[in-house]
């Protein structure tokens, strides 16, 4: 009865659901992260209700207007390296593809800015006075207790999203310094992981390089970071990169139709969001909306 009720509702329709971490256990001061454990029965639920095909077969239906019944994609952002021991084995057992939008900074020793906050606070030594970020009005940021960790993470991730990309590194760097901690430390993506995902027949897309929010950007770094990003990666996989994912990406908060633009002069042929919905045949291959099925039961995922 769920899956006829589902087969109705998403005729025409196209379901794009969008993943990030997926670590075997959730870190203590990022309760948001879902397990793999969860991930694996999302999955099922996913794949019992919905037909599951690539990004590329998508955007081609949608743009012929022939979407099969039930149509789904499986989406990837940002880049961790415990993906291929985790999500890519479940992926594969169940048949299942999936589009990974990688930030290619990382590679080049520059890892996610978020990640960069939580390796720092989880490991600042007990004792230190709190963090006082000058010049952004936050409180001072405490790290007695794992309740005072969770908090500081959260306060920091919000503030630091929507810096101009070197204020935020500038921040970064005075977290760190405060730390105690190395930014070459923090784990990152490993090259040759993002090789072994494409060989697998996965596809890769673009995250930009350093994940800034385009609209706190000039369009001269914004196409940089669209155009160096995708080539970064091409280099690496030896094939093509055609599909891209706005950083945070909400429309007309994160990117403007002015960054529609750019993505489309950067050379790609499609593009996601965070827009919460499904797309249609009338829906911009250059603004196809995602979201996460949180649970934890079958029929709300659903």
């Amino acid at each position: 009865m769920l899956k006829n009720l589902v087969k109705i509702l998403s005729h025409g329709k196209l379901t794009v659901l969008l993943f990030h971490k997926v670590p075997r256990n959730a870190s203590l001061y990022a309760p948001n992260e879902i397990s793999l454990a969860v991930f694996e029965s999302v999955l099922d639920t996913v794949s019992s209700l919905f037909r599951i095909i690539s990004l590329d077969d998508a955007v081609l239906a949608l743009r012929a207007g022939n979407l099969p019944d039930r149509a789904a994609c499986i989406t990837f952002d940002d880049g961790y390296p415990d993906w291929l021991d985790g999500v890519v084995p479940i992926l594969l057992n169940r048949g299942a593809h999936a589009t990974f939008f990688i930030t290619s900074g990382q590679f080049m020793g520059l890892p996610m800015w978020n990640e960069r906050i939580l390796h720092a606070i989880t490991r600042a030594p007990n004792g230190l006075k709190g963090f006082e970020l000058q010049g952004s009005n936050l409180p001072l940021l405490l790290t007695n207790s794992a309740t005072d960790k969770t908090n500081t993470v959260a306060a920091l991730d919000r503030y630091l999203k929507y810096q101009k990309p070197l204020d935020r590194e500038s921040s970064l760097r005075a977290l760190e310094a405060w730390a105690g901690v190395s930014v070459a430390d923090v784990s990152t993506m490993p090259v040759e992981h993002l090789r072994i995902l494409h060989s697998k027949g996965f596809a890769i897309g673009s995250h930009t390089i350093s994940h800034p929010i385009l609209t706190r950007c000039t369009e001269a770094v914004a196409l940089q970071e669209m155009v160096d990003g995708r080539e970064q990666l091409e280099a690496i996989i030896g094939g093509r990169v055609s599909a891209f994912a706005y950083p945070n990406g909400l429309p007309h908060t994160d990117f403007s139709s002015n960054h529609i633009d750019l993505v489309k002069k950067a050379g790609y042929v499609c593009a996601v969001t965070t827009d919460w919905g499904a797309a249609f045949s009338g829906t911009s291959v250059f603004q196809i909306p995602r979201f996460t099925p949180w649970g934890p039961t079958r029929s709300k995922m659903a």
